[in-house]
């Protein structure tokens, strides 16, 4: 009697553990039906792969920091275009290595006696390069559960490899091992535009805006008051610390005005200080 095929509703799983999971399961059949015709190709495909992957879990500014911190230093003199030009080309042929690497391991690794089908009905998989890799995976499978009218595609069901937590894990190590070097492009116009208007780059952390600075600047994770070390500091100490740690990329005019953006920030901090010892005094009197 055949095993009985297990089924699971897409909403169930994590988000995570689907996209690693239909990642597994196309990489594992490369071999058999999607030969690349050069190692290019590969290294495109897995970059691509790799990156989006890395956004969609919310990943990837991670690894751009980890590739900007590595230029650190740099300046005019020593950023010039043909070191730019340089640096490319040795990540991208770094790239090609860990693209064939990565296809390797999914050939070898990826359990294929083991499937599960996965019920997309309702799914919102909007992600264009998943909802194509989804849309591949149908098709092989003779599926008629695509309706190219809408956007994004109601799905039904698809047969993958189901893989175990360990061949996951492993393999979004080296999904994140490719963003490190996939990056190398965003982190190049990144620094020539810093560099040009500072002569130098220094790395800072990257944040989206001035609540998430002063969240993990100030705040105390664990309680959510104001950080005791940080509150006994001078304010312009402070101040100078935080513009010297975080670049908030949703305010470009800090970059060309970083005298506003001290000011801004010496108003935050004070206000959010402010706050954390009205709550203290409050909590003392209770």
């Amino acid at each position: 009697m055949p095993e009985k095929v297990p089924v699971l509703l897409s909403n169930t799983l994590p988000k995570r553990d689907l996209l690693l999971k239909l990642i597994a399961g196309r990489l594992a059949k490369l071999p058999s039906d999607l030969n690349f015709a050069s190692d290019h190709e590969r290294m495109v495909a897995t970059r691509i792969t790799a990156v989006e992957y890395l956004k969609e879990t919310g990943q990837y500014r991670k690894q751009l920091q980890g590739c900007l911190k590595n230029f650190s230093g740099r300046t005019t003199e020593t950023f010039r275009p043909e070191f730019a030009a340089s640096v490319r080309r040795l990540y991208h042929d770094h790239l090609l290595t860990l693209g064939r690497s990565l296809v390797e391991f999914a050939e070898q690794k990826v359990n294929r006696r083991k499937v599960v089908d996965i019920d997309f009905t309702g799914a919102d998989l909007t992600n264009p390069h998943f909802s194509g890799l989804l849309e591949s995976l149908f098709n092989e499978y003779g599926e008629g559960v695509l309706n190219l009218d809408y956007a994004p595609w109601t799905c039904r069901i698809a047969r993958i490899y189901n893989c175990s937590k360990d061949t996951m894990k492993r393999l979004e190590g080296k999904l994140r091992s490719i963003g490190q070097f996939a990056c190398i492009d965003d982190a190049i116009s990144f620094l020539e535009l810093r560099i040009g208007l500072h002569g130098k780059y220094t790395f800072k952390l990257l944040v989206d805006d001035l609540d998430e600075l002063i969240s993990d600047f100030l705040i105390d994770s664990t309680n959510g008051h104001v950080n005791n070390v940080k509150a006994r500091k001078p304010i312009d100490e402070l101040v100078k610390e935080a513009a010297g740690k975080y670049e908030v990329l949703n305010a470009p005019t800090y970059l060309v005005n970083p005298e506003a953006y001290k000011s801004i920030l010496k108003h935050r901090i004070r206000a959010t200080l402010k706050k954390g010892t009205l709550f203290s005094r409050k909590a003392t009197k209770i």
